[in-house]
């Protein structure tokens, strides 16, 4: 019976019974380490499947895709249990605390709704059993012996430059090209080279389909495009004073690094 009115007081919050989640996120970081904590993050691809990402901690990290909607369910039921729809807004305790914990969450509902808060060595009521529950759930998917979404090809322009990545058999191709100077060079490299750019992909937020063009002043032009195994494509293209300039940072100092080895 309780659970009966638990349900429905969920539905009068999200409307009716075939309102899903479409995506998921749950984050904690853990002091001044930059990789400490973790990140969960589920969400509906746009051909109906389930993107799964995992990051317990650099390198620690798993991401992978399946037909299995099932996740939102089991997600959905400690959402009710914890009355979770009531996280909003930011925690934060009311004495001085440095070097703390931070946790977010985001939830999105096919109606439109969402669940959105955060918080600072604070939350509601029983937010960390709610937390560690999550967690537990999620094992189940964490823990399959499925194959990594690899990298299968990768091409980023910044001005004159050209940067091409291919995956091979057992290494990877870089190709570079300068259209100023005409210089062009090839190397061979090892697989850690796609791990790596894989995981910079990931932490730094770069999986974005977008074109971002303002001519009004001088700038640099720049732009990737990136291919996966199971067939996701991101391309993006900008210049270097758009406001997320900052990611040519990450790939200028992945690209420095490997051109050195």
């Amino acid at each position: 019976m309780k659970l009966m009115i638990l349900l429905a007081s969920m539905l009068s919050l999200f409307g009716d019974k075939n309102d899903t989640i479409t995506s998921f996120s749950l984050r904690e970081d853990g002091g001044m380490s930059r990789f400490s904590g973790f990140s969960y993050s589920i969400k509906e691809t746009k051909d109906g499947r389930v993107n799964f990402l995992f990051d317990e901690g650099y390198p620690d990290e798993k991401e992978f895709t399946l037909d299995d909607h099932s996740v939102f369910d089991s997600l959905q039921q400690i959402i009710i249990r914890y009355k979770m729809h009531k996280y909003h807004g930011h925690y934060r305790p009311t004495f001085n605390v440095t070097d703390g914990k931070s946790w977010s969450l985001d939830v999105r509902y096919a109606s439109g709704k969402s669940i959105s808060a955060g918080g600072y060595m604070d939350g509601p009521s029983g937010y960390r059993q709610a937390f560690q529950d999550i967690r537990q759930c999620l094992k189940h998917w964490k823990e399959l012996p499925i194959a990594q979404n690899e990298i299968v090809s990768f091409l980023y322009v910044y001005g004159k430059e050209r940067y091409t990545i291919e995956r091979k058999d057992n290494y990877a191709l870089l190709t570079f090209d300068n259209e100023e100077t005409g210089e062009h060079k090839v190397f061979e490299k090892n697989l850690d080279m796609l791990e790596d750019l894989r995981i910079v992909f990931n932490i730094n937020g770069l999986k974005m389909n977008n074109k971002r063009g303002n001519t009004d002043f001088e700038c640099t032009l720049w732009m990737y495009e990136i291919n996966y195994s199971n067939g996701d494509n991101y391309r993006y293209e900008s210049y270097d004073r758009d406001y997320k300039c900052g990611y040519t940072n990450s790939l200028q100092g992945f690209i420095s690094r490997w051109m050195k080895e």
